[in-house]
């Protein structure tokens, strides 16, 4: 999976960074288990579309929509570098049928 483009950013009175990514393929729930392997997931299925949140915690959460090619990360400011090497990377490894592997 790529990311195609990085469509706003947002820094919080949290001191939080909101990025939002646009990526080449579609959330599925076999991402989200692999997700599960880096961090926590958990996924709301009683909505018309299932909603998921990951959090990496310290570092990042993401959160989104199974089915969308949108996802919302909020890095923590004081590890924001290593933390969106490791989103991308996250990312860039994962190949589908390959998850729990």
């Amino acid at each position: 999976m790529q990311i195609q483009k990085t469509n706003k950013f947002k820094r919080c009175v949290d001191g939080t960074v909101l990025k939002e990514y646009s990526v080449d393929e579609e959330v599925t729930r076999e991402l989200l288990v692999y997700f599960g392997e880096f961090g926590t997931v958990k996924v709301l299925d009683n909505l018309k579309q299932p909603f998921f949140s990951f959090s990496k915690e310290e570092y990042f959460s993401i959160k989104g929509m199974v089915g969308d090619q949108t996802l919302y990360v909020r890095y923590h400011e004081e590890h924001m570098e290593e933390s969106h090497e490791l989103f991308t990377t996250m990312l860039e490894q994962w190949t589908p049928g390959n998850a729990g592997t």
